[in-house]
């Protein structure tokens, strides 16, 4: 078992080695037949170019397709409750109400899934 997972990972990290190798030689000749047609300033920005572009267009789709997140639900309305008992009684009586409150929140939160 130990065997074939370390073959899978040797295999993966040569395909890895493989890829990146190839990207960069593949940019090294379009870069050399830029700078052939159009100098060497305007062969390695051009060529920069058509390789960054890509790879930022497809972050910026995917960034900007990403569902919005809904704002945050509202407490819970026994917390509410109980701070406005507690608040019209001593200040101590109110921190460990609110203490209180809280700890009730958290228990009646506990097993809800997130939304």
């Amino acid at each position: 078992m130990f065997a074939h997972l370390t073959a899978k990972a040797v295999l993966a990290a040569a395909a890895i080695a493989m890829a990146f190798f190839g990207i960069g030689l593949l940019g090294m000749a379009l870069a050399a037949w830029l700078v052939k047609e159009l100098g060497a300033v305007g062969g390695y920005a051009l060529a920069g170019v058509i390789l960054l572009a890509p790879p930022l267009s497809w972050a910026a789709f995917t960034h900007l397709s990403r569902p919005k997140t809904p704002p945050p639900a509202a407490n819970n309305e026994l917390t509410r409750v109980l701070l406005a008992a507690v608040a019209k009684e001593t200040p101590w009586l109110a921190l460990a109400g609110a203490g209180l409150a809280a700890a009730a929140n958290l228990f009646l939160n506990r097993n809800k899934s997130p939304k």
